[in-house]
């Protein structure tokens, strides 16, 4: 019988807190012998050093890996011996910190430093509670429960969001909620049959976005829904386009929550390898670097959201690798997130004063080290989207769209499989606005973005050229397969229903389309597809013309 993921990621962690207490206690009898013989031997006092160092790094270790008490003596134990070492390093009589040394050991320690050994007989159990794996979906449908008592207005609701490409399901009135929600994306439910449910209902919904449908705008009945957890109220679910925009905003931040970069620098093997375990298991995209001076090479290769990274790390300072990263423009923006067992706050603000962003103590649980990184890595990316994404659609800006165009162009010319651009632009779009309003052209423009975000591919390439024009590579693909795409997109755009001033209306698109790599650079193909696009505007709109010349 297969393991389960959890099973699977427990078997991991239990493999690695092995391995690091085979290696524990090696190094724990070679600190015994250094400690002891550095309090009878002046000569041998800088062996103080190395033990010094190994319980700090155990001290921020052995907790994470499941050996509580180990990690807690080794910390009290690295604040009684950090006098002595920094003695040592200025360079203090070594006579006088041996007698220093003996008087600490006499005073109780030496029991401390031979039952270091025995605290690795015992560990907590592994646990993985924080793993909640989600069954993978189909690419590009999320699936949308709805619990609405007007099933006219649940089946409107249900036929315009699947022209986004949702998949709808329907609780009807009474309908007891499903004992198993993990397949489901979002919650939409009218606030009345929330009442008197209380943690019936609750506990299923804890870890969905959930929109209400609601008319009161009551400041008790609002206060009431943020209590239960309810993420977005509307009081007009029928207006289909706001609907699927504010769908669109919930699923994409959840995602954004769960997804990330991720690159951690710590010279502790194991520990090292339990944060990848951890951090992989949890979704996130993750590098490890146990040689910190190979640090530039591999971030300008990963390219991560956030840098988890040790302060202290053999003869590696973390400050200063972080200020060093600070020197180049590129990295200036990038979240530092310093470990360490240290628990002086004025230490661990002086850390911070020197390039980093934040400080996590050692020992760090799985869920919170996850949480951290998760949340991290989100706030790293809408920093990020400020810069790249249009901030109306969500969509790439025109420049970047335009390198990533050029880009699936050379990739055309060097593996030879035919790729697609396409130019669309909303038909007669300035009526909407002279008419509607440009808060309502502004809906329209985000409702075709979100219809192309959802029913395309994930590696196909959107932009916002400008104003109501949008520009779409699909990689790999067919000129056929494309016009057939982009008709049958037309098609249901023209089915949505727009809210105005007055009156209620419909919107079309144009499109042209062209084969990338039928020409001799990415701006050819795009001016041909553009072309094409004000063929169709002469034709009639509302369709989808190929460039005429599509050869080189």
């Amino acid at each position: 019988m297969p393991q389960s993921p959890s099973s699977e990621v427990r078997k991991k962690l239990e493999t690695l807190r092995n391995r690091f207490r085979d290696k524990t206690v090696r190094e724990i009898e070679g600190l015994v012998a250094s400690i002891f013989n550095a309090s009878r031997h002046p000569e041998a006092i800088e062996e103080l050093t190395a033990a010094y160092q190994l319980l700090h790094r155990l001290a921020g270790s052995a907790g994470t890996l499941g050996y509580t008490q180990l990690g807690e003596q080794a910390r009290k134990l690295e604040i009684a011996i950090r006098p002595l070492a920094d003695q040592i390093a200025s360079g203090a009589d070594k006579e006088h910190l041996r007698l220093q040394l003996a008087q600490l050991l006499d005073a109780g320690c030496d029991e401390q430093v031979t039952g270091l050994g025995n605290l690795l007989i015992t560990a907590e159990p592994v646990s993985t509670e924080w793993h909640r794996p989600r069954p993978a979906e189909a690419e590009n449908q999320s699936v949308l429960l709805i619990l609405e008592s007007d099933q006219e207005l649940a089946e409107l609701i249900s036929q315009g969001l699947a022209l986004y490409g949702y998949q709808l399901r329907n609780l009807s009135n009474g309908e007891q909620w499903p004992d198993n929600m993990d397949d489901v994306d979002l919650v939409m439910v009218r606030d009345t049959l929330l009442q008197g449910e209380g943690a019936d209902w609750l506990h299923k919904l804890h870890s969905l976005p959930v929109i209400c449908f609601s008319d009161a705008h009551d400041f008790a009945t609002r206060y009431r829904l943020a209590c239960l957890g309810v993420d977005a109220c509307l009081d007009e679910p029928q207006d289909i386009p706001a609907l699927a925009d504010r769908i669109e905003h919930l699923l994409a931040e959840g995602l954004a929550t769960l997804t990330g970069r991720v690159m951690i620098v710590d010279d502790d093997s194991e520990l090292l390898e339990h944060y990848r375990v951890v951090l992989t298991s949890g979704g996130l995209e993750v590098r490890t670097l146990a040689d910190p001076s190979r640090l530039l090479s591999e971030l300008s290769e990963f390219r991560p959201d956030i840098l988890l990274m040790d302060v202290q790390m053999g003869r590696y300072d973390g400050p200063a690798m972080a200020r060093m990263l600070r020197f180049q423009a590129e990295w200036l923006s990038l979240p530092i997130i310093f470990f360490s067992s240290e628990e002086d706050r004025n230490l661990q603000l002086d850390v911070l004063a020197r390039g980093g962003d934040d400080f996590v103590t050692k020992p760090v649980s799985d869920e919170f080290l996850l949480r951290t990184a998760r949340i991290r890595c989100y706030r790293a990316r809408q920093l990020g989207k400020l810069v790249s994404l249009d901030s109306l659609t969500g969509l790439l800006k025109h420049a970047l769209a335009k390198i990533e165009l050029n880009r699936e162009y050379a990739r055309c010319s060097r593996t030879g499989h035919d790729s697609v651009v396409a130019m669309l632009d909303l038909d007669h779009f300035k009526q909407v606005n002279d008419s509607h309003g440009h808060g309502t052209g502004d809906m329209v423009i985000k409702a075709l973005a979100n219809l192309l975000r959802h029913r395309l591919r994930n590696t196909d390439i959107i932009g916002r050229y400008g104003g109501e024009e949008f520009v779409v590579v699909l990689p790999e693909c067919s000129l056929e397969k494309a016009v057939e795409v982009f008709e049958t997109l037309s098609q249901d755009f023209a089915q949505l229903v727009f809210s105005g001033c007055k009156e209620e209306f419909s919107v079309s698109f144009s499109a042209g389309v062209a084969t990338l790599n039928a020409y001799e650079s990415g701006e050819q193909a795009i001016d041909a597809a553009d072309k094409a696009l004000y063929q169709r505007k002469r034709a009639g709109r509302n369709g989808v013309t190929v460039a005429l010349r599509d050869v080189r």
